[in-house]
């Protein structure tokens, strides 16, 4: 039965036209939302190897061959590029005064064109040797004020720049990497990890030193690898409770280059069910040669590549005792366009190989990234045709069609891109465009409803009474006009509802229906309650708020009015809503000035409008409207603590009486 399942679900995927996965993982990505959504993979398991191996902690490739620092095994294993054979084995090595030296456990290796750097970890030491295992130099301890000489030094990743600078990640140390001069001079620390910013660290500059001594201490988390592309040093950490410097780009100083970027790197939190998930562990990160980031997660065993610009590729991998799965991952390489991941648990070499999916994918985004946008136009139409919900296509699209001038469509692929702020220079191109074709008509349509209008204002009726002469009597004369409604009795609790509707489709419309050029962060689920309290809650509140107020300082106003007066008094506010939605279609970000002095004026108006109608309705002093106000804003605070605690009674009371009913179910079963 198992076997004709097994037939039946391949039959189905070739009658589609789907590889069939014989990967352990699901190839995924994430949209511009942050789901994970089902992808087309671009890398696939190529081969297994493994050459007896003991805890290896390293990889590296130079030249033709592999250095893998086989920790267990006490050596360094160098293996041909394509992993067949063993070229070489490092473990006794010269000293410069003739004697022999053995390596312990050594969890690092970097070659350049004339050395061998290698971190011996438990002999507390950098040995720098050639390739006839003689050592050049070594490396110990350093003596210094800025080296805490109660700590041990057990180097684990290396690397060197081009200078020959030496740079080594210190297991206990959390200021950086250690850094060392060509003659292994130690020069300082590289790279520090930022301290986390937490109420607790603020809150330190309150408190006595005693208090101080006796919490935790905020301290950085140490970097735990790194590599170079030759110009910047890349830096990751595994910590998992961390949520910054998780991968960083320091130039020659020590600067962060993503410091200012809004990045993300490992696996994204889902926004509804969390089950299962864990923050980024980085344990390993590599640089290829066309300037790609691969990363590998320890936790969860994912590879995340990404492209020179940090924007995510590819995942692959997984926790896995099955072929191609991994257990305990300890390294990442690339080199002749595979990706090779070291498992310190299995004891193996992984490689992965690009699929088609991928060699398309690298072509298009080596084009994008060096500005040959309309070149790569048909090779991101070819990577859509693989997977429709590859959202680095879209962008690669709009930006090659913006290019081409084909302004329309380049606004629909950065809608689908997500991406406001191209659709904002499309919308921009596309609008003006549109107005040198059509000014004359333009012209023309402008002219004929300003005359239209000023006729209908020359020859209608002025109404003298009615519920329309109140609403354009209150906007335009705030400060009589509520008096007169109060003495003449006016205003409708009907037209009140209107405008609170109104007020209520305008805050849906204000966060829905605005110009996509202005949208910053999309939502895409849609959920009623929050504009229900942002709208008729929020003043219903104010209502009850004022009128429990209100009768307690001998105002006049009943329920009923402040109720009608109040809604009259939004009125402004709730007009420059829907005025800046429609404009929203019409203007670009560089225009935006102006929505904004509209939202000002209609703000303002309305206050202006409210204190007007608070004043009139209870018949109060100038102070006394103030302090009317202010207490209502207090007893609003109150009605919503009032109501938050009473949420979470019902919820206890809610699970005190299933509690019962389920226990009570169960003894009657029993």
């Amino acid at each position: 039965m198992k076997r004709f399942l097994i037939l039946f679900v391949i039959l189905i995927n070739i009658s589609v036209g789907l590889p069939v996965n014989a990967m352990p993982y699901i190839s995924y990505n994430y949209d511009n939302f942050g789901d994970a959504l089902p992808s087309q993979a671009g890398y696939t398991v190529q081969k297994i190897f493994s050459y007896g191996f003991s805890e290896p902690k390293d990889i590296f490739f130079s030249g033709e061959n592999f250095y893998i620092a086989d920790t267990g095994n006490n050596r360094i294993v160098v293996i041909d590029s394509e992993l067949e054979s063993m070229v070489e084995i490092y473990d006794k090595f010269v000293m410069p005064d003739g004697s022999e030296t053995s390596l312990n456990q050594p969890k690092g290796v970097f070659v350049s064109e004339e050395f061998i750097y290698i971190s011996d970890t438990q002999n507390n030491r950098i040995i720098v040797a050639d390739f006839n295992s003689e050592v050049i130099s070594e490396i110990k301890k350093p003596v210094s004020e800025i080296y805490d000489q109660n700590k041990t030094f057990q180097p684990s990743a290396i690397l060197a720049d081009k200078a020959g600078n030496i740079y080594t990640v210190l297991n206990n140390i959390t200021t950086g990497c250690a850094m060392f001069s060509k003659q292994g001079e130690f020069i300082g620390f590289y790279g520090a990890n930022r301290s986390e910013m937490s109420f607790v660290t603020i809150r330190n500059y309150f408190v006595s030193e005693k208090k101080k001594s006796r919490r935790i201490r905020n301290i950085p988390t140490g970097i735990n690898n790194f590599d170079t592309d030759g110009e910047f040093i890349y830096t990751c950490t595994e910590n998992s409770e961390k949520t910054v410097d998780i991968i960083k780009k320091l130039n020659y100083s020590g600067k962060n280059i993503f410091t200012d970027r809004k990045l993300h790197f490992g696996d994204y939190e889902p926004k509804h069910n969390t089950t299962g998930y864990s923050k980024p562990s980085i344990c390993d990160i590599d640089v290829s040669e066309n300037g790609n980031i691969n990363c590998i997660d320890s936790e969860t065993g994912h590879i995340f590549q990404y492209d020179k610009e940090c924007k995510l590729l590819f995942v692959m991998g997984n926790i896995s005792g099955q072929s191609g799965g991994f257990e305990k991952p300890s390294a990442i390489e690339t080199a002749n366009g595979n990706i090779y991941v070291l498992d310190s648990k299995k004891n193996n070499i992984t490689v992965f190989s690009e699929t088609d999916f991928g060699v398309t994918v690298h072509k298009a985004v080596d084009l994008y990234n060096s500005g040959y946008y309309s070149e790569a136009l048909d090779l991101w139409y070819e990577i859509l045709k693989y997977d429709s919900n590859y959202s680095y296509a879209y962008n690669g699209v709009a930006y090659a069609l913006l290019r081409n001038g084909d302004y329309k469509s380049a606004m629909k692929y950065s809608e689908l891109a997500d991406n406001s702020e191209l659709y904002n220079k499309a919308f921009e191109e596309y609008r003006s465009v549109f107005l040198k074709a059509n000014a004359g008509k333009i012209f023309l349509t402008v002219i004929a409803v300003t005359l239209i209008i000023l006729f209908r204002n020359k020859y209608k009726k002025k109404v003298v009474s009615g519920k329309k002469k109140w609403i354009k009597y209150t906007v335009r004369h705030p400060f009589e006009s509520f008096e007169d409604m109060r003495w003449q009795k006016a205003g409708s609790l009907k037209t009140a509802f209107i405008i609170i509707a109104l007020f209520f489709f305008g805050t849906i419309a204000i966060d829905r229906l605005y110009g996509f050029q202005f949208v910053a962060d999309y939502d895409r689920t849609f959920n009623i309650i929050p504009y229900f309290i942002k709208s008729i809650v929020l003043f219903a509140v104010w209502t009850i708020g004022n009128w429990s107020v209100c009768t307690l300082l001998d105002g006049e106003g009943t329920i009923k009015n402040i109720c009608i007066y109040s809604a009259y008094s939004i009125i402004p506010y709730v007009v420059q809503m829907y005025i800046n939605v429609i404009l929203s279609h019409f203007m670009v970000r560089d225009e935006y000035v102006l929505m904004e002095l509209i939202e000002t004026v209609g703000t303002v108006w309305s206050i202006i409008m409210i204190f007007s109608a608070i004043k009139a309705v209870h018949q109060y002093s100038l102070k006394k409207t103030f302090t009317a106000i202010f207490l209502t804003v207090v007893a609003m605070f109150i009605m919503l603590i009032l109501l938050i605690l009473f949420i979470v009674l019902l919820q206890q009371i809610w699970i005190f009486v299933s509690t019962i009913f389920t226990e009570i179910i169960y003894r009657f079963r029993v």
